[in-house]
């Protein structure tokens, strides 16, 4: 089974309706088969809280949506398995994202990745390109 960290960006194409791709509705079957070992800081969920909240506040998302949008994260959460980092984790992550030059946030999945020698997935181009400075490999979707 393939492992690796799941970033929050692709996980927005099972949210956003326009971002959604036969490689993405595959990644989602995938995980909800339990066909996949997807990794996951637990800011994941924050981030696809906040997936859900900045598409309802730009009008991509109607509000009568979100509940059956949360349903879609609520469906694969128990699959994803969240790593809670300890403060020296919290540290050595925001260490990762200022030498990257990342947010804390994508620091966060950097080196969740890094420390579990998992390739991450992503369409964060910042991330994506940071990557191999940090010594993570990219998983592509398409080989999923």
């Amino acid at each position: 089974m393939t492992a690796f960290v799941l970033d929050a960006s692709v996980t927005a194409a099972w949210l956003l309706p326009d971002q959604a791709s036969e490689h993405t509705r595959r990644l989602y079957g995938l995980v909800r088969r339990d066909e996949v070992e997807p990794q996951a800081p637990n800011l994941w969920q924050w981030d696809c809280s906040n997936i859900i909240a900045n598409g309802v506040r730009s009008g991509r998302i109607p509000s009568s949506s979100v509940e059956g949008l949360w349903n879609v994260i609520e469906a694969v959460r128990h699959r994803v398995e969240l790593h809670e980092l300890a403060p020296p984790q919290h540290k050595a992550a925001m260490a990762v994202a200022l030498d990257a030059g990342l947010s804390a946030y994508d620091g966060g999945y950097m080196w969740l990745a890094r420390s579990l020698n998992l390739p991450l997935l992503t369409f964060n181009r910042e991330l994506a390109q940071a990557a191999p400075a940090c010594g993570v490999r990219l998983l592509d979707i398409a080989t999923l």
